[in-house]
């Protein structure tokens, strides 16, 4: 139908003229003395007569007037042009075409955007445009066009036109969308080296399975098309170098509802790798590098394990200054032999200087604090890698969400670029606060004042502050990280610290303890670095006869109730996380050892390991592993560990599912709480991203499975003993909340007497 309108659109021009010519041969020529026009509305005369190949004084005939009417009508100006005599005047009628004073589209919302309006304006389709009927046509033809390539057959187009005063006219185009066809099934023909299983999976369309919520099976010609590149990727990654979809079906039902696509494949034949060569400008020295190429001689030749060959190629010369480097692999084919010899393309350009480093988006950080992580420095080569790590380190600053960093080539230099690090700030302080009920401890009320970018400086300080019915404490510290220039850190810390009949920490005992600490950072590379420091700290511990438990009475009686111990503390740490907070890639190790020293009133020394690991698993989909042990004992003889610092294990760090503290050896005769020298525990989270933030910088979703427990010595240590439980947790760095974190887990061998709390939440405020 549209192919027809089109054609006796075409075919009014040619008629016109026709028509026109015969009613011209009638002419007796004549000079035109006077030019007159009629019907002209929106136009000016001028405009006319600039189009008309006729001017007063020029005698008109069959010719001439032939050649006035088609020049007017190539304007597209008008509709209709009529020329007439009128004594020695020319008058010629028209009738405009009228303009289009508004345009819109109801009804589109699987299709429009950016796409329509640039293929509507180049139709000549907009407001202030002058109108042509057979613009409809083309509306309707590139609206089907869009639709059918999204799936959605059946779609209707309704066009309405409303002719105005002044020669104008309002276009509505109402479109009624209908549904979108589903893949029925996908047939491949001609594959025999793969199954199609194989094949299919590497679709993300997919056959429709009546699964709830499905929306693979919903078909797109554009999503087709890339399916079939990956397809062909994916023959060619494996040594297929000719392989090719040959033809490719997609067959409608007839109630246009659903859709069978047949692809057809031509394998072609294995090609193997003859040799490997380097041709431009190597710049570094072949054998060189030949470390970076994953494909070697006698290989099956792999498409994409030659580009990632280049691209490491390319990483390599970067890191030496060579910023804009080009490496291309050039397959050579020898079809006869079936081999493929591999020519990489070295085009390295000229050698970049980084001329300025600039910071963007730090509104409450001063750049002096940025440029200290900086491995990538001004007026020094340029360095891919050095900049990718300054970028990591920004990205590890607790007080930064996210960090990108862009290559800009200086104008008018072809050696100078500028780098530019554009970041997203996180709130720098924050007010955590906790509230609950226990039946031992009643309310409680926990604070922590943070602020970890202090005037901007990077300077980190902690207040917290707790209070129930039965404790109070108080403690703050003060964290420099570049004490000094070369990134020794130092860390000055306090509290004190008051108890009643503490059953988290044993039972039927008040504690008073006060202490200080210093301790440094020293950063052995760019990963690890060395803890040293030393504390001291007094306890004062008061018992009672009738309520103090067995435990607590025999310790006090053999070693005192007033104590004061300095400790030495050392640890070593290995952090390759790409963030500190939310990190989705990288691993951290720490392993510490404290050592009260000879002379104090209770010699002990405290060991500790903690690990958290990160696993990719699928699109975005990680596994996240923190592992903890801790053991602490006595050094001298047959001296007795301290029952306040017993280790405890249950609750949100631990063993989520289980009342904080509550696993683990219980006091006589209460049977409370009691805690032990030995803790392992085991967190595993399978993070699933979520789709309002794929990233997963500012929330996180994931399934747990925790294990561990705590015991009285070494030798009670038992994996029969280890509780176990799993259950889901959302964790969600608000801007006005702070830290969100909720958590239900299911305890899976609780055993009577465990204290179970399947609900936990934690939140607090940022500033």
């Amino acid at each position: 139908m549209g192919l027809m309108k089109n054609f006796l659109n075409s075919s009014a021009f040619a008629l016109a003229c026709l028509l026109f010519a015969g009613a011209a041969q009638a002419f007796t020529p004549f000079v035109v003395r006077e030019i007159r026009a009629e019907g002209l509305v929106r136009l000016e005369l001028g405009t006319l007569l600039t189009s008309l190949p006729l001017s007063e004084g020029d005698e008109i005939n069959t010719v001439s007037a032939r050649q006035a009417i088609r020049s007017l009508y190539a304007t597209g100006l008008f509709e209709d042009v009529q020329l007439d005599k009128d004594g020695d005047a020319l008058v010629i009628r028209v009738t405009e075409r009228p303009a289009i004073v508004r345009f819109e589209i109801e009804g589109n919302s699987k299709v429009g955007g950016d796409e329509l309006d640039k293929s509507l304006k180049e139709l000549g389709l907009a407001e202030g445009e002058l109108f042509r009927r057979e613009l409809l046509d083309q509306v309707q033809q590139e609206l089907e066009r869009q639709y059918f390539a999204n799936g959605y057959y059946d779609v209707q187009i309704d066009t309405t036109l409303d002719f105005q005063a002044n020669n104008r006219v309002a276009i509505k185009v109402d479109v009624i969308e209908g549904s979108q066809a589903r893949i029925r099934g996908i047939n491949l023909l001609g594959n025999e080296a793969f199954t199609r299983e194989e094949l299919l999976d590497q679709f993300a369309l997919k056959a429709t399975h009546g699964r709830l919520f499905q929306s693979s099976d919903r078909y797109s010609r554009q999503q087709l098309g890339g399916d079939l590149e990956t397809l062909q990727s994916y023959y060619q990654d494996r040594g297929f170098l000719t392989a090719e979809i040959s033809s490719v079906q997609v067959a409608l039902t007839p109630d246009r509802d659903a859709i069978y696509i047949t692809v057809n494949v031509e394998e072609g034949e294995i090609y193997t790798v003859k040799d490997t060569r380097f041709s431009g400008e190597t710049i570094i020295n072949a054998r060189f590098l030949e470390r970076f190429l994953s494909t070697r001689a006698g290989d099956r030749f792999s498409r994409r394990a030659a580009t990632e060959s280049a691209d490491r190629i390319e990483v390599a010369l970067s890191d030496i200054g060579y910023a804009f480097a080009k490496v291309t692999p050039l397959p050579e084919v020898d079809e006869e032999n079936l081999e493929v010899t591999l020519n990489y393309l070295v085009e390295p350009g000229k050698r970049a200087y980084v001329r300025r480093i600039e910071f963007r988006g730090n509104a409450s950080t001063n750049d002096r604090t940025l440029r200290r992580e900086m491995r990538q420095l001004e007026a020094a080569p340029f360095s891919k890698s050095a900049i990718e790590r300054s970028r990591v380190r920004l990205s590890r600053l607790p007080f930064l969400q996210a960090v990108e960093v862009e290559t800009v080539p200086v104008p008018g230099s072809d050696d100078l670029v500028d780098i530019v690090f554009s970041m997203e700030e996180r709130p720098p302080g924050s007010v955590q606060f906790g509230i609950g009920f226990s039946g031992s401890q009643g309310f409680l009320v926990t604070g922590q004042v943070t602020h970890t970018n202090f005037l901007g400086t990077g300077n980190r300080i902690e207040v917290g502050v707790e209070q129930n019915v039965i404790s109070k404490s108080v403690s703050g510290s003060w964290t420099n990280p570049y004490f000094t220039q070369d990134g020794i850190s130092q860390t000055v810390s306090g509290f004190y610290r008051e108890s009643e009949s503490v059953i988290r920490f044993s039972s039927g005992f008040n504690t008073n303890v006060v202490g200080a600490a210093l301790t440094y950072g020293i950063p052995l590379s760019e990963f690890s670095a060395f803890r040293l420091g030393a504390g001291i700290d007094q306890t004062a511990i008061e018992t009672f006869p009738n309520a103090s438990s067995d435990e607590i009475l025999r310790f006090a009686i053999e070693n005192g109730t007033k104590f004061t111990n300095v400790d030495l503390r050392t640890g070593l740490t290995f952090d390759s996380r790409n963030r500190t907070f939310f990190a989705t890639r990288g691993a951290l190790h720490q392993l510490n050892l404290d050592v009260v020293i000879p002379g104090s009133d209770i010699e002990t020394y405290t060991l500790s390991y903690r690990a958290q690991h990160y696993v990719p698993i699928y699109r975005g989909v990680f596994l996240e592993i923190n592992g903890s042990a801790a053991m602490i004992d006595n050094y001298s003889g047959d001296g007795q560990v301290p029952p306040y610092n017993n280790f405890f294990a249950g609750g949100p760090r631990t063993v989520r599912g289980y009342q904080d503290g509550s696993l683990g050896p219980r006091d006589t005769p209460f049977n409370n709480p009691f805690g032990g020298t030995v803790r392992t525990t085991v967190q595993n989270e399978l993070v699933i991203p979520l789709p309002f933030e794929a990233d997963g910088k500012s929330t996180r979703f994931s399934l747990f499975f925790d294990i561990g427990s705590v015991f009285a010595e070494p030798r009670d240590f038992d994996t029969a003993e280890l509780r176990q439980s799993a259950g889901v947790a959302f964790q969600w760095f608000t801007p006005f909340l702070g830290l969100l974190d909720l958590s239900y887990g299911f305890p899976l061998n609780d055993e009577v007497g465990d204290e179970v709390d399947r609900f936990q939440i934690s939140f607090g405020s940022g500033f």
